[in-house]
C-alpha cells in the first residue's frame, strides 16, 4: 500500500494474539450461558462455545486478569473476544514501556479557507506530538500564514484537490511511523491522544479513532446536532466493520499507522469509510475508543448542514461501486417495505393474513434455531426462550432496517409517486421509528421539531444517495444486498467455536 493514495487493498497484518499486558473488559450487552462455557453478544450477534479449560481462561479475563496472568491460550481467546464484539480490549497505560507516544506521532491537519477555525485548533494542539503539518487545500484566505505563525509545517496545493489528496499530502510527508488526522474544525481536548496510543501496541490494529461529539450551543440546529450527528458514534467503544453496530470512523479525527494511510483521492466523501473496509476486509483491527472526546462544530446555517446532508448521501454510490454488499439494503428490510406498501394497498383480510403468514414464520425461525441451539456443544440452556427472544428481537431489527430503508433510500420516490398508501407507509416509516429514539434518547429537542428535523436529514440523504446513483450510473446503493451476503461462518480460533445466530 505504501500511502500510495489510491485506494488500493491493504495488505494482512500478522497473526497475534492480544498482547500479553492487554486485559478485556466485557461487553454489556454481552450474555454468559452455561457456566461461563456459552457466550451470545456482539454485533452482528454471534454465539460462542468454550471448552472446560476455555471457561476457566475466559472466567479469569471476565475478572480483569491480564493475558499473561489469565493462563494458557488467553491471548487468542481474548482476540477471539474482541474481534467477536463479546470484549473491548482494555491496553496498558500508556506510560509503559514499549507503548507509542507523542514523539511517534505526526499530526496532520487538512485546511481550505479556515483560517479563524486553524488559529484555534493549532492553539490546543501545538506540543502535543512531533510535529504539526498543516496541507492548505487551495486556500484564498490566510490560511498558510495562520499555520506558519504557530510553528506548523506548511504543504499547499495551489487549487483545491479534495481532503483524501490533502490527508495523503500529508501522510507522505510524515517522518514517524504514526500519522494523526485532526479536521481543521474540530477542537481535542488536552491528553486527546493518550488513550488512543496504547492501542496501537496490538500489532493488529491498524486505525483507533475516537468521539468526534458535536460542540454544544442553544439553537435549535446545535441541539439536534448534539443527539444525531452523523460523526458521534456513540458513547460505547468497540471493533468497526461494515454491518456492525459501529460500522465505520470520520476521518475528522483518527490516528493511524502511516504506511496504511491510503485515502482515495477520487472520493470527496465516503473516502473515510472505504479505507476502514479495506482495512477491516484486509484483516486489520479497527477500534473506536469513546472514552476520547473531541468537539465537532455543526454547520453555520440550515443550508450548509443539508448541504453537507446530501454530500453524505452522494457517497453511496462509488462506496457501493468499490464494497458491493455493506451499504445495499439488507434484504429483509427491502421486502418489509414492499410488504407494507402492499398490506395498506389491499383489503383488511389480506392486512391480517400477511400479519398471520408473519407470526407463522417468527415460530418456525424460532423452532429451527431452538434446535440449532440444542445441537451445540455444549447445550445452550433453556434453549426455547431464549430462541423466541432472539427471533423477536431480528423481527424487531428488521421492521426498524426496513423504516430506516425507506427514509434513507425510498423516501423521495415513496413520498412523490407512491399515492395514498405509499405515504401511509412513509408515515409509519418516518414517525413511529424517529419518535421512539425521541423518548429513549430524551435530546434537548421537542417531540415534534425532533421528528420534522430527522425527516429532513434523511430527505437530504436520500437525495443524496439518488444523485450519487445518477452521476455514477449505477442502482447498487438501491437493490437490496443478496441472501446471505457478508453471513459469518462457523469456525474456531482460541478454543473456541464461533457461528453467527441471527
Amino acid at each position: 500500500m505504501g500511502g500510495a493514495g489510491g485506494g488500493s487493498r491493504a495488505p494482512g497484518p500478522p497473526a497475534a494474539p492480544l498482547p500479553a499486558l492487554f486485559s478485556v473488559q466485557c461487553d454489556p450487552d454481552l450474555r454468559i450461558l452455561s457456566r461461563g462455557r456459552v457466550l451470545l453478544g456482539g454485533s452482528p450477534l454471534r454465539l460462542l462455545t468454550l471448552s472446560q479449560a476455555g471457561a476457566a481462561v475466559f472466567g479469569a479475563l471476565a475478572a480483569g486478569a491480564t493475558v499473561a496472568e489469565a493462563g494458557a491460550g488467553a491471548g487468542a481467546l481474548a482476540r477471539r473476544l474482541v474481534s467477536a464484539g463479546h470484549a473491548d480490549p482494555v491496553p496498558p497505560a500508556s506510560d509503559v514501556p514499549g507503548t507509542p507516544g507523542p514523539d511517534d506521532v505526526t499530526l496532520v491537519i487538512p485546511a481550505r479557507d479556515r483560517a479563524e477555525e486553524l488559529s484555534r485548533l493549532l492553539t490546543m494542539v501545538t506540543g502535543s506530538c512531533r510535529e504539526v503539518i498543516v496541507v492548505d487545500d487551495g486556500s484564498t484566505d490566510a490560511t498558510a500564514a495562520v499555520a506558519r505563525l504557530a510553528g506548523a509545517r506548511v504543504i499547499r496545493h495551489v487549487s483545491p484537490l479534495g481532503p483524501a489528496a490533502a490527508r495523503m499530502a500529508g501522510a507522505r510527508a510524515a517522518t514517524t511511523g504514526l500519522v494523526a488526522f485532526l479536521d481543521s474544525d474540530v477542537l481535542p481536548g488536552a491528553g486527546w491522544l493518550t488513550r488512543l496510543l496504547p492501542h496501537l501496541v496490538d500489532p493488529v490494529v491498524a486505525l483507533v479513532a475516537p468521539r468526534v461529539a458535536s460542540s454544544a450551543g442553544r439553537a435549535l440546529r446545535a441541539r439536534y446536532e448534539m443527539s444525531r450527528s452523523p460523526l458521534d458514534l456513540g458513547p460505547r467503544s468497540g471493533p468497526v466493520r461494515a454491518g456492525s453496530r459501529i460500522s465505520y470512523v470520520p476521518a475528522a479525527a483518527l490516528l493511524i499507522r502511516r504506511e496504511l494511510a491510503d485515502f482515495d483521492p477520487a472520493m470527496r466523501y465516503g473516502e473515510d469509510v472505504d479505507l476502514v473496509w479495506r482495512l477491516t476486509a484486509a484483516g486489520w483491527s479497527v477500534r473506536y475508543e469513546a472514552a476520547t472526546v473531541v468537539l465537532h462544530q455543526p454547520r453555520s446555517s440550515w443550508l450548509g448542514w443539508a448541504t453537507q446532508r446530501v454530500g453524505y448521501g452522494s457517497s453511496a454510490a462509488p462506496l457501493a461501486l468499490r464494497h458491493p454488499v455493506p451499504l445495499r439494503p439488507a434484504r429483509g428490510a427491502a421486502l418489509g417495505v414492499a410488504a407494507a406498501a402492499l398490506a395498506v394497498r389491499g383489503p383488511a383480510a389480506l392486512t391480517v393474513g400477511s400479519a398471520g403468514s408473519v407470526g407463522l414464520g417468527a415460530v418456525l425461525s424460532a423452532v429451527r434455531l431452538r434446535r440449532k441451539l440444542i445441537e451445540l456443544r455444549p447445550p445452550v440452556p433453556h434453549a426455547g426462550p431464549l430462541a423466541a427472544v432472539l427471533v423477536a428481537q431480528g423481527r424487531r431489527f428488521t421492521a426498524w432496517a426496513a423504516a430506516d430503508t425507506a427514509r434513507r433510500v425510498w423516501l423521495v420516490p415513496l413520498g412523490l409517486a407512491a399515492g395514498r398508501p405509499g405515504r401511509r407507509v412513509l408515515l409509519a416509516a418516518a414517525v413511529l421509528p424517529t419518535a421512539w429514539d425521541w423518548w429513549r434518547d430524551r435530546p434537548d429537542v421537542g417531540l415534534v421539531p425532533y421528528v420534522v428535523l430527522r425527516v429532513t436529514d434523511d430527505a437530504a440523504y436520500c437525495a443524496g444517495v439518488w444523485w450519487g446513483c445518477l452521476r455514477a450510473r449505477t442502482t447498487l446503493p438501491l437493490r437490496p444486498a443478496p441472501t446471505g451476503a457478508g453471513r459469518v461462518r462457523p469456525g474456531r480460533a482460541g478454543g473456541a467455536r464461533i457461528s453467527s445466530v441471527l
